[in-house]
């Protein structure tokens, strides 16, 4: 494996050396066309595979492995950094828990890192969802929202992703409340949500549960606007400072460790950067 900071070299032009049925005789605006254009009902995996294997611009392999049908066959291309945040969309269910995981400490490139860790937090919060039966018999379905755009970038014009933001909080409380308890624990994650609400009103969507569990109300979709982030980051700073008053012997791990499964995707959200600001006071 080559040295990952180093681009792969790529190439527009169509492959010479491709058989002549190959969609790689094609040059970049016609494979694009094609791979975005044939009928969905027709397996065109064999020709999406040779694409994404092949030099083309990243942007031509990674449309042509969104179009895959077989997602198996993707994870051959696990360390093509390029490939790798398309892959992990649609690792969605139970047993993909442990690859994903492995993905988001393992791989050499920071970009399928951070796409595996915001794929990882939507499917905790999935699976760690509460299955129960309706009593009586529940009311037709409001209608769907709107599609959200797919993405596995943490930040995106669209918002920031809520469930990384969730985890976030979990893993920062988690410390709080192996020292101070539940009860104390809520109540300090209340009142510096209440002081902080002001500055920060994104904090709206962000519910404390009677066992001082925060939770991201993601009822309108799994992106939450991107000031979202700055205000996480105020009130969790403000949540560790106003612990220690309370129990100076509080672990006083960073942030970054607190969080570490989820690093490289709050990173790349700006998350850190924010909480560096606000605890070296230049924020509030």
């Amino acid at each position: 494996m080559g040295d990952p900071s180093q681009r792969r070299p790529w190439t527009e032009s169509p492959n010479e050396g491709a058989s002549p049925e190959s969609w790689l005789m094609l040059d970049d605006d016609e494979l694009l066309h094609r791979i975005e254009t044939f009928d969905a009902r027709e397996n065109e995996d064999d020709r999406l595979l040779e694409v994404v294997a092949s030099d083309r611009h990243f942007f031509i392999r990674q449309e042509a492995a969104k179009r895959v049908r077989d997602r198996g066959r993707l994870f051959a291309f696990e360390d093509d950094r390029h490939v790798g945040q398309i892959l992990v969309r649609h690792l969605t269910r139970r047993e993909d828990v442990t690859y994903l995981e492995r993905l988001s400490n393992r791989s050499q490139h920071v970009e399928v890192r951070a796409a595996a860790q915001v794929q990882l937090a939507r499917l905790w919060r999935r699976l760690d969802a509460p299955r129960s039966a309706p009593a009586t018999p529940a009311p037709p379905p409001a209608p769907a929202p709107p599609a959200e755009p797919v993405t596995s970038h943490a930040l995106a014009s669209d918002g920031v992703d809520g469930s990384l933001l969730g985890w976030a909080a979990h893993f920062v409380v988690e410390q709080v409340w192996s020292h101070l308890g539940t009860t104390a624990t809520r109540e300090l994650l209340l009142r510096t949500r209440r002081d902080l609400l002001g500055r920060h009103p994104t904090l709206v969507l962000f519910d404390v549960t009677d066992y001082a569990q925060v939770t991201a109300n993601l009822g309108a979709g799994l992106r939450l606007p991107g000031e979202a982030v700055t205000a996480v980051a105020a009130w969790l700073t403000a949540l560790r400072t106003a612990a220690r008053e309370v129990a100076p012997e509080i672990d006083r791990k960073s942030v970054r460790a607190a969080t570490a499964l989820v690093a490289d995707a709050l990173s790349d959200a700006g998350f850190y950067t924010a909480c560096d600001e606000f605890e070296a006071g230049l924020r509030r």
